[in-house]
């Protein structure tokens, strides 16, 4: 199945008739794929760690009776696990592992833990993965438009026959076979999605910094600065996934712009760093690293996120949407 592309027309939701679904963890994917699912009609159990835990109320308010992350697995015939990864393992092993139906699924919205050995499934169960690519809020807008996002699925264990017709009814429901799946290894989603975050996200992110420090530094306006650091590149990014990044750069940019991208764009991405990070992220070194941060409490990562909120970068932000609006 890697690299096959599944579609909306060939997948049915059938295999989920008569079965339960609990959703595990009610945040930033887990409810906006569970409103999703409900709506294809899929019958669902939300399981949430505790009633004090402020998703307990959003699902009640949502409309859901949501109970322990135990009882829902055992009441279920999928369980597809919703939460953050660092304390998976944790959960996984105090309230899923030992209530886990004989022959049903288990299924993943990443494959960090399974692929790193944090979490073994038993052998009795089937193990799969559907991921859909965008953020959850994302996921369910594009469901209400009648459209979807890019999903990744993968099938680890196939104990009952029917696991990739499961993980594929799973994907149909919140919408990402309107658009079309991928099959992929637990592996390829994985360490694909961190690098791309490191490279990808990371690489962007910086590169508008960059360019905004860059320009203030000059003698710029900040808020001149900041409509060219990240504005100019929003108004151009969904032209260039529609149409494709050479037709834009040949046919819908200016001829300035296209000698700028072809010329001097290359000098600004080092191609050895971007093979170092790619190499590091498939040994685990990654994985290792986040995991050792996650253990210590994150303290690197709560000084950064002081380091740029105090920004100049972020300030000017703040100002521009109050000034200049969204458009």
């Amino acid at each position: 199945m890697e690299n096959q592309i599944f579609l909306d027309d060939a997948v049915s939701l059938d295999v989920l008739k008569n079965k339960k679904v609990a959703i595990i963890g009610y945040g930033i994917q887990g409810r906006p794929q569970a409103l999703c699912m409900r709506d294809s009609g899929v019958d669902l159990v939300i399981g949430i760690g505790s009633e004090t835990r402020p998703s307990w109320q959003a699902a009640i308010d949502d409309g859901f009776t949501p109970v322990s992350i135990a009882e829902a697995t055992a009441a279920a015939d999928l369980v597809y696990i919703l939460l953050a990864d660092p304390p998976q393992p944790a959960i996984y092993y105090d309230s899923i592992h030992d209530n886990l139906k004989p022959n049903s699924t288990l299924a993943f919205c990443h494959g960090f833990n399974v692929l790193y050995g944090a979490i073994k499934p038993p052998k009795n169960v089937n193990v799969v993965l559907f991921v859909p690519n965008g953020p959850g809020h994302t996921v369910r807008q594009k469901y209400l438009d009648g459209s979807g996002i890019y999903g990744a699925i993968s099938v680890e264990q196939d104990v009952t026959g029917n696991a990739l017709d499961m993980v594929l009814a799973l994907a149909k429901s919140v919408g990402s076979l309107r658009v079309g799946s991928v099959g992929v290894t637990f592996q390829q989603e994985t360490e694909g999605d961190n690098f791309e975050e490191q490279v990808l996200y990371g690489g962007v992110i910086h590169l508008m910094k960059a360019t905004f420090d860059t320009m203030v530094a000059g003698g710029y306006p900040p808020h001149f600065a900041y409509a060219k650091a990240i504005r100019s590149l929003r108004t151009v990014v969904d032209v260039m996934d529609e149409i494709g990044i050479e037709e834009y750069i040949s046919n819908r940019s200016s001829r300035t712009c296209e000698f700028a991208v072809r010329t001097n764009g290359p000098r600004v991405v080092n191609y050895d760093e971007v093979q170092n990070i790619f190499d590091e992220t498939e040994r685990g070194e990654f994985a290792a690293r986040w995991m050792q941060e996650w253990e210590l409490g994150m303290p690197r990562l709560h000084r950064m996120r002081r380091t740029g909120a105090e920004s100049l970068m972020e300030q000017t932000g703040a100002e521009w949407r109050e000034k200049f609006g969204e458009g």
